[in-house]
């Protein structure tokens, strides 16, 4: 499945269910001198279907009236904030992970090479590994959890999480959160079963990690 198909599927599932996500929360797709000043920042090229996922849309908006979410429900970063994040990475301390997938670097949890996708507001993100370990691959889909210091892939590419999310929503994996919606606000629940946040108890997740992680 193409990066365009999920796109389609994505936001033919958001105008029925989550209107207010489509129209208020997502912004436009970012533009061509927005993602150069990334590349050069990091001083390497951009994954390809990272670049079309940010020319589709360029994060959430925080001022939206709605404050929406996404992938896993956890939120979508603008560009903008992911290259003040890897800017502020490359002056942090190493910081070792405690467990991590063989597909990812355990050395530091503050890799300026992991772009922030996501963020739970919390000690919760989703990041583009741009430095992977041997066993990974470059441009996969990382989750970090800084309280549990656990990190492991949560998708090969940034086409293969489009997919999945397209496939978890029309498959019901998705409700809005029932306390946002009776405040008038479109918010994404993810189904026990794929909850990132508390990997430790979705089957999605369970063996991902060795057994002392969990």
């Amino acid at each position: 499945m193409s990066l365009e198909d999920a796109f389609r599927r994505v936001e033919n599932w958001l105008e029925v269910h989550a209107p207010r996500i489509l129209h208020e929360s997502l912004q436009s797709g970012a533009t061509e001198p927005e993602l150069a000043e990334l590349a050069q920042a990091l001083g390497q090229p951009l994954p390809a279907d990272y670049q079309d996922l940010y020319r589709w849309r360029n994060g959430l908006d925080e001022d939206a009236d709605n404050f929406g979410n996404l992938f896993y429900g956890l939120s979508f970063t603008p560009l903008a904030q992911v290259l003040a994040t890897q800017q502020e990475r490359q002056a942090s301390e190493p910081v070792p992970l405690v467990h991590a997938q063989a597909a990812v670097r355990a050395e530091n949890l503050f890799n300026p090479a992991w772009l922030q996708l996501g963020f739970d507001c919390s000690h919760c993100w989703l990041y583009v590994d741009l430095d992977p370990a041997v066993a990974g691959r470059y441009g996969q889909v990382i989750f970090v959890d800084e309280e549990n210091e656990a990190a492991f892939r949560v998708a090969e590419s940034v086409e293969a999480l489009l997919g999945e999310f397209a496939d978890d929503l029309e498959q019901g994996r998705y409700q809005l959160e029932p306390e946002a919606l009776d405040d008038g606000n479109e918010y994404l629940d993810a189904a026990e079963s794929i909850d990132l946040v508390n990997w430790y108890r979705a089957a999605r997740w369970q063996k991902v990690l060795p057994p002392a992680a969990y």
